[in-house]
């Protein structure tokens, strides 16, 4: 393989890999900007309680300062970790396997 060819295709990887973490920030914006929207009407929160809530549970950090008081919160609060959880590990997953490969 050439020199020119292999350059071309580290070249096409690298754009892959910054559209795919486009993609992967958007994601991780409208999720975290649609629990913020879902937790300000269904709790009454102010909106950036909602934003906090919605971050540090993403995150999983939880430190229980705000919690949901309604059943129709707490409901979407269980579905909300579980999907969040894995779209924000899935986000940090392809970074470090980035770093990674790019080092190696």
């Amino acid at each position: 393989m050439k020199k020119e060819e292999l350059q071309k295709l580290e070249e096409e990887e690298h754009r892959k890999f910054h559209r795919r973490m486009i993609y992967i920030v958007i994601v991780i914006l409208m999720f975290l900007f649609g629990g913020a929207t879902f937790y300000y009407y269904a709790e009454q929160w102010r909106y950036l309680d909602a934003v906090y809530f919605s971050a540090y549970t993403m995150t999983t950090v939880g430190y229980g300062d705000i919690v949901p008081k309604t059943d129709l919160g707490k409901i979407f609060t269980i579905f909300y970790v579980f999907a969040g959880v894995g779209i924000a590990l899935y986000g940090l997953t392809v970074i470090s396997s980035h770093f990674v490969e790019v080092n190696w």
